[in-house]
């Protein structure tokens, strides 16, 4: 089977694609390299140079392309623009070409934020799954996930993690019953991630994937505290959502702009509802 993988050196991407190939029937993969290089070693993979915000050309992979599995995107940016750019935008120039080169299976990374009202990240990628669904696919998988750790990434749970680990402290987020989590670690999504390529059934499928256990904000803070020996900072979110969007309007960008609707933003599942897994590894 050939495979064309986008995002194989995301912090998430990585670990699905090892996944593949430790336990997939897969003779390539060719994965599409924008900036970062591949650390991925393996004679079936083949490297070739991808870039989402123009005209997407597969020339280089030979025909016919078995199945798109697609993690990149743009994830966190100051420009609302960015995210409509790759994840939107980008997704549908990929998801054409494949066609136009014979893939009829398309596997879409997506989020549980791909709702209405969560922020230019969240919205971008609900779009996304909106032009998938206009093509005629043979089977198109949309997996949406949780908050995903423990793959090193800078951002949610990762960064909370770091505090708690390195500073001894984690912020307790009150004040708003939209800030809710169900983590989900790197390891665990990457079986189910590769599972569920490997046995992608025909017609539309959505997949909502979260962690064992739905926490709100105190709830998180005391899991981290008792995990790391942190001490929990009372944080109440109104006021602090109102601080960080004062902060924007001069210039003062501490965090992402949609970050602050992303957190707060309906969810389309949750751990009660979805395909939960494991233990939680904090």
């Amino acid at each position: 089977m050939r495979v064309l993988f986008t995002g194989a050196s995301s912090a998430v991407g990585k670990p699905v694609l090892r996944q593949m190939l430790s336990c997939g029937d897969y003779t390539e993969i060719w994965c599409g390299r924008h900036r970062a290089e591949l650390e991925v070693f393996d004679p079936r993979v083949r490297v070739f140079d991808l870039d989402l915000t123009s005209e997407v050309e597969l020339r280089q992979v030979p025909e016919p392309i078995d199945l798109v599995v697609h993690f990149a995107a743009v994830t966190h940016s100051t420009r609302a623009d960015d995210y409509s750019l790759v994840n939107q935008q980008g997704t549908a120039r990929l998801a054409q070409a494949a066609r136009a080169g014979g893939c009829r299976r398309f596997v879409y990374a997506s989020t549980r934020c791909a709702t209405i009202g969560a922020g230019a990240y969240g919205e971008s990628k609900l779009a996304a799954e909106d032009e998938l669904k206009q093509l005629d696919w043979q089977s198109l998988l949309i997996i949406r996930s949780s908050e995903v750790y423990g793959a090193g990434g800078r951002e949610g749970v990762d960064q909370l993690i770091a505090w708690a680990r390195r500073w001894h402290v984690t912020p307790l987020l009150f004040g708003d019953s939209g800030i809710e989590f169900a983590p989900l670690h790197i390891d665990d999504f990457a079986v189910i991630a590769a599972r569920a390529i490997a046995s992608q059934p025909q017609g539309l499928v959505i997949m909502e994937v979260c962690g064992p256990e739905d926490l709100n904000g105190p709830a998180l803070a005391r899991a981290l505290a008792k995990r790391f020996g942190a001490l929990p900072l009372p944080v109440w979110w109104p006021l602090m959502a109102g601080l960080l969007k004062a902060g924007q309007r001069v210039g003062l960008r501490l965090t992402a702009p949609d970050q602050i609707e992303r957190l707060t933003c309906r969810k389309t599942s949750s751990a009660r509802l979805a395909h939960a897994t494991g233990d939680i590894r904090l």
